[in-house]
């Protein structure tokens, strides 16, 4: 492979990137090989030290990405910094899919509870107006209030729990990628 042969397959393989991000890359890389001719070495063993394309591909589209979500985090930028560092290998796989899946799970557990809380005061309003009820309107109004107030209080326990969580996995995301390279 010549350095024209790597340096075109890197560009083929960074194509999702943005355009900035991939001439920065291509650029770095460039300089790489300049200075290493310089210092007497040729494409060949250039090529060597620094591996496949595809493996410097992959490491670099999981740092951008999980650069990207510690920047701009949303839900988005986190499933992509995932789905990123998930390409690095079958290791990662377990590494990473796993805790993902466990929190998300428990996340949508948290939700549902919430939606849950936030929709009983209604029912239970529902329920005494169209039943035939033996009791008085306060008796329901108090247990709607306790109820609907709790559902509120963890609606925003939530965002905050989401947020917190969203940027402790893209952290163990950039732990992962540390230990890949090693």
């Amino acid at each position: 492979m010549t350095r024209d042969e790597f340096l075109w397959e890197l560009e083929q393989l960074l194509k999702d990137l943005p355009e900035i991000e991939r001439q920065d890359i291509l650029m770095d890389y460039k300089e790489h090989f300049y200075n290493a001719l310089e210092s007497g070495k040729d494409d060949e063993e250039i090529i060597r030290s620094l591996g496949s394309p595809k493996v410097i591909a992959k490491e670099l589209k999981a740092n951008y990405h999980i650069h990207r979500a510690q920047t701009q985090a949303s839900v988005r930028s986190v499933g992509r910094a995932i789905i990123a560092t998930l390409s690095l290998g079958l290791f990662n796989l377990l590494l990473v899919a796993g805790p993902a899946i466990g929190i998300v799970a428990v996340l949508l557990g948290l939700y549902a509870t919430t939606l849950a809380l936030l929709a009983a005061p209604f029912g239970l309003l529902v329920g005494y107006l169209w039943t035939d009820h033996g009791f008085e309107l306060l008796d329901v109004v108090f247990p709607m209030m306790a109820i609907g107030g709790l559902g509120v209080m963890m609606a925003v326990g939530m965002i905050y729990l989401t947020r917190w969580v969203g940027r402790l996995f893209v952290s163990y995301l950039r732990f992962n990628l540390k230990m890949i390279r090693g």
